[in-house]
This record gives structure tokens, sequence and C-alpha cells, in this order.
């Protein structure tokens, strides 16, 4: 992708939020993998990108499948989820996320945040656990952080596993660990969207091996023995040679995302009318978009517009983001979440990809700058 020039931004050539890394010798891997002419996901390309997958995140086993939305269904099942049950999720969920539980035929339980974060809120998963409850999935949005250990701790003692929809966060940490080696299982997807794409595809990271191998028969029709039910949710060869050549570069990217946000950030004045969404000391964020919050929904408003019309809409504009439950498909399954209705009118996300070039994200710094700095000098009138 050539990156547009600054000067044309506005609000019909907006920044471009979608990243496609440079070349790093996929075409040499897809060569490799058309030569030897196994292009199904049973070709040997496969289980060296599963190894590489599970060796970079730090897992036993890692299971590669042909979605983020096949690896959370294949997760569900895996964990013994079954029509009938019940999964608890938080009300920030977008589609993908709560999709799989209903295809599983099993009913979602939409759970509240914690105020001002992005974790379960303790209080109501406690709540919503029933006998019928048999998993819950946490979500580190955005990729930005989810400590759920309190909240793990009120399911782990009813004896309900956690899944990590990571799907967004490549490269987060929690307390230290990568997302999506927390829970009993962590599903990603490697959409052409994510920090590590494929165009489609995702895998599923866990530690328990007999998990990994139900994952495994699953999403491989039962590999053909007739004794095991199962779906063909393989990840396709080429795919993975993709994959397998783009995870070398993942640190790279994550450091250059996170050099692009601390640049806006340190632009941001003291009393200016945003700030970062707040994370723990032992988090990081992998910047999948920088995700700034404000003191109220008008501001936030007011500023999304403002910002949209200079060529620089948030994430939450472009793509009007809002609580699960206001989703049609998920309407009958609401119950009040005020902080997940706060943090979805008050938060701002944009663009910090390796894609923008210097002269972009100077041009993208200042637009934050001066508007989130004009609406606090308006604030202050």
């Amino acid at each position: 992708m050539t990156t547009t020039d600054p000067d044309t931004f506005d609000a019909g050539h907006p920044v471009e939020d979608r990243y496609s890394p440079p070349a790093c010798g996929e075409l040499d891997e897809i060569a490799a993998a058309m030569a030897d002419g196994r292009l199904s996901g049973g070709a040997p390309i496969l289980p060296v990108y599963e190894q590489a997958l599970a060796a970079w995140f730090g897992t036993r086993r890692a299971v590669a499948v042909s979605s983020g939305t096949s690896a959370l269904h294949a997760a569900l099942i895996a964990a013994g989820v079954r029509p009938g049950d019940e999964v608890i999720l938080p009300a920030t969920a977008p589609l993908p996320t709560a999709m799989p539980i209903l295809t599983r035929g099993a009913t979602p339980v939409i759970v509240d945040i914690a105020p001002g974060a992005l974790a379960l809120d303790p209080a109501s998963v406690s709540a919503k656990i029933t006998g019928r409850t048999r998993a819950a999935i946490t979500l580190p949005l955005w990729g930005y952080p989810a400590d759920d250990h309190a909240a793990a701790d009120i399911l782990a003692a009813a004896g309900i596993p956690v899944i990590e929809d990571a799907c967004q966060a490549h490269g987060t940490k929690i307390r230290g660990r990568y997302a999506g080696t927390i829970g009993l299982a962590g599903c990603f997807s490697t959409h052409d969207r994510k920090l590590l794409s494929t165009g489609e595809g995702g895998f599923v990271l866990t530690d328990d091996g007999k998990l990994a191998d139900r994952i495994d028969y699953y999403t491989h029709l039962g590999h053909l023995k007739g004794d095991v039910h199962g779906t063909n949710y393989k990840l396709a060869a080429p795919l993975a040679a993709i994959g397998l050549r783009r995870l070398q570069r993942l640190s790279s990217q994550l450091r250059q995302r996170q050099a692009n946000a601390a640049r806006i950030l340190a632009a941001l004045e003291p009393d200016g009318a945003v700030s970062e969404l707040g994370y723990g000391p032992s988090d990081a964020p992998n910047y999948y978009t920088l995700v700034l919050t404000t003191t109220s929904p008008d501001t936030a408003r007011s500023l999304a517009a403002s910002l949209a019309a200079t060529g620089l809409p948030p994430d939450s504009l472009r793509y009007g983001y809002r609580p699960l439950y206001h989703q049609p498909l998920f309407a009958s399954y609401a119950a009040p979440c005020p902080a997940a209705e706060i943090l979805a009118a008050t938060t701002l996300q944009f663009p910090v990809h390796p894609g923008l070039s210097p002269a972009s994200l100077q041009w993208v710094t200042d637009r934050i700058a001066s508007i989130s700095q004009g609406h606090a000098g308006r604030r202050q009138q």
C-alpha cells in the first residue's frame, strides 16, 4: 500500500487504518509450498507454523485454523460447551466474539466490565453464574490489556474455564504474560487487519495437551477416523506459509506501533480533552489501535466529529462501535451494563501502524493534539 500524502487527508479521503506489511519472503515460502504440491491443511508446513506460533508465545501447543471465529467455536466445543449451555462474555464484545456462541447453540450471557477498564466486572460475573454456565470469554479489545484476574478467580472457584478472545491482541501483555496464554485457551485471528495477517486464518494457543488434541480433531474432520465428530476448519498451506514468514516480523512491528503511539501521547497536553485508556504497570497494549478516553460522551462525540472532518475518524465512528446488546441479533440478551456504555461512548481509537509515513504520523499527532486541546479550552470557558 502506498501511504496517502498527508496533504490529501480529508473527510472523503481519511487516514488509512489498514496495515499492509512489506514483503518479507512470503512469496518464497509460498513457492516452496506450491512446489511441494500439498496445499491443504494437511501439508507439512502446517506443523512447522504451529510450532513457530507456540514458540513465539511460549505455550505448549498451537493449532492453526481457518479464522478467529472458527478458533473460538472449536475452543468452546473442546471446553465442553453444549447446546443449551450458557457462556459469559463482556458487553464490549464485537459480533465475531459472540457469534460462535450462537453457532454452538449456547446462550450468551452478557456481563458488564469494571469501570474504566476492559476486564470483566467480578460482581457482574458472580451474579450471572448459574448451573448452566460452562465457559466465559474474556476480551482484550483493541489490543488493550484486560486484567481479568479477579473475575477469573470467581470463575475458577465455580469450575468454569476461561477462553481468551485475543484476536486483536497479538503481543499484548497482561501482568507480564501474553494475552491468549493465560486462560484455558487463547483464540487469535490472522485476518488482513490483524498484526499477524495471512488474509484469513487464525489459531488457538493452549498448555493443555488434551484440549489441543480435541481442537485439532474437531477442526480436521476428526482426522476422518469416523469415531469423533469434526468439521473442516483447516488452514490452507499457502496461508500458513505467509504466517510463518510474517511471524518473524511481529516483534519489530510491535516496537514500531509502541513508538508511534508514544509520539502521539507525548504531544497531548496534560489539561487536554483526552488521555490514554488506562492499564496496569505490568501490562502493555500491542497498539492494534491507540485508544484515547474522554471526560464525557458529549466531548467524545464532538471530538469524533471534528477529527472525522479532518480525515481522522476514530474507529468507533468508522465502524459504529457499540455494546453487543445494541446489535439486533443480541438485543434479547441485554442486561444493564453501565460501565460498558460509558466506555463505548467515551473512547476514541486511532491508527498507529507502521504503514504511516513520518509525515503522516506527524499529521495524525498534530490533529489529535490540536483538536483535543481546543476542546479542553472550550470546556474551561
